[in-house]
């Protein structure tokens, strides 16, 4: 992503209902991390997850140094520079691993990224992830913040366990505004200009919003649904054993 986007992301994040909605399933699924737990945000964007971890020993590394210095201007100092593929933690560091949208984007590996937060996660430890859903959903908005891919929970499934992590949950979330979305990315493609989603002002609609949207996620978590704009999974690295041979 480059600056304009960072800077972007920095103004709506906190009230956005999207990313409201996914912080309140992150929160959830680290209520079994005990308080005082050491905490990581692989790929932690401006922040607007890592504000939260308020009850944990929270840390961020995120490559872009514009997205850092965003970070530490909101007092959130210890966020780190890094690669996701080289996160510059020894082995077993973490409690929780966090990753939310992180592993589509252009400049990630996705295999190495896995390994990264495998390593520096302890045994028992928990990694949530996030990730866009179904290549059809592809339009501007990747293009902007430079996804490059998106997924099917049986892929984000197989990427787990070829890393030894047991999923605990996985589930599809945003069905609700699947079809509204699916016709907006594909006219968006015809737009010359590439803007994300966040430069929609949704105005009044935006609390209605997340409450639509809080309650579309508790029915998909409930129901599993076979579709949505969005993947959501839990895992534990509870096999301390060899890796597989792509590490």
């Amino acid at each position: 992503m480059d600056e304009r986007e960072h800077d972007l992301l920095r103004r709506v994040e906190d009230g956005h209902w999207w990313h409201r909605v996914l912080r309140h399933q992150a929160l959830r699924a680290l209520r079994t991390v005990p308080c005082g737990a050491r905490v990581l945000d692989a790929g932690c964007g401006t922040g607007g997850m890592l504000r939260w971890l308020t009850e944990f020993d929270a840390h961020g590394a995120d490559l872009s140094p514009h997205a850092v210095k965003l970070c530490h201007g909101r007092g959130l100092l210890h966020v780190k520079q890094a690669s996701i593929h080289d996160l510059p933690f020894p082995d077993g560091t973490f409690d929780a691993v966090l990753s939310l949208d992180v592993l589509y984007h252009a400049d990630v590996d996705e295999l190495r990224a896995l390994t990264e937060m495998r390593r520096v996660l302890k045994p028992g430890g928990t990694l949530v992830l996030n990730l866009p859903a179904f290549e059809c959903l592809r339009g501007a908005h990747d293009v902007a913040v430079c996804g490059v891919r998106r997924y099917t929970a049986c892929q984000v499934r197989s990427l787990l366990e070829s890393h030894s992590l047991r999923i605990e949950m996985i589930h599809y979330w945003n069905a609700w505004i699947f079809l509204p979305l699916l016709f907006w990315r594909q006219w968006s493609r015809m737009k010359s200009k590439k803007h994300s989603d966040l430069r929609l002002d949704l105005g009044r609609m935006n609390s209605l919003l997340f409450l639509t949207g809080s309650i579309d996620a508790w029915l998909c978590r409930l129901l599993s649904l076979p579709f949505g704009t969005s993947i959501f999974a839990i895992a534990r690295h509870d096999k301390p054993g060899a890796l597989h041979a792509h590490e």
